[in-house]
């Protein structure tokens, strides 16, 4: 299986951060995101990776050929979502399986049960998910007419989520905008979810995430 490294996007929930570095440069405990994400690939062997960027690419292309030689780096000339980025990489992908990852989530999950159901489903595109619990700052009242019939305070919702991690399968792309969820949904049924149960997912994609991932201890986020 070869890995895909989605690092194009403008970053603009981490502005004033990436006005001077693109988003997969952003540092967390003193390393850059894109060495979180490629540590984590290799510790599941997954060795032949590709990186792909857009925004100050110039400057993610010479921070990977100092400190990672053995990544390939695919250039862009649009950006086309985070699903459509992903036609840049195709040709190199070639008829292999991918795993496709962005960079601003950390995590310690082993790739092997969700690629073991990614090839025994035999889809073309397997989403890697987890289960997110979330409070809501309010009470939230139920009203019928001009009625209170119910009012539940601070009520938390449970639902599943997808993690920013996929592995795809046979998936040809045109130079066109597309986002995974649009991507997924035009693949239904031949879409698997695995969800996760044990793995510690770090979301890091805003400046209040990146803040309290600051405060974590990261070094155990390995598989």
């Amino acid at each position: 299986m070869k890995g895909v490294v989605l690092a194009a996007g403008l970053g603009t929930r981490l502005r004033p951060l990436t006005y001077f570095v693109p988003k997969a440069l952003v540092s967390v405990g003193g390393k850059p995101l894109v060495d979180y994400v490629l540590e984590w690939l290799r510790l599941n062997g997954v060795k032949d990776v590709a990186v792909v960027g857009y925004y100050m690419q110039d400057v993610l292309a010479r921070y990977l050929a100092e400190r990672h030689p053995d990544i390939a780096f695919i250039r862009s000339r649009r950006l086309l979502g985070t699903a459509g980025q992903l036609y840049y990489v195709m040709e190199w992908v070639g008829g292999d399986d991918a795993v496709v990852v962005n960079t601003d989530v950390l995590t310690n999950l082993e790739l092997s049960a969700p690629f073991s159901l990614h090839k025994s489903s035999g889809a073309k595109l397997t989403i890697v998910a987890y289960r997110l619990r979330q409070q809501m700052r309010f009470g939230a009242l139920h009203v019928e007419g001009e009625r209170l019939a119910a009012w539940r305070e601070k009520p938390v919702s449970e639902y599943v989520t997808a993690a920013g991690i996929y592995i795809i399968s046979g998936v040809k792309l045109g130079e066109e905008y597309l986002d995974m969820d649009a991507l997924a949904q035009s693949l239904i049924p031949h879409v698997a979810v695995y969800v996760a149960k044990e793995a510690q997912f770090v979301d890091v994609g805003t400046l209040e995430d990146l803040r309290k991932a600051a405060a974590l201890p990261l070094s155990p986020l390995k598989p």
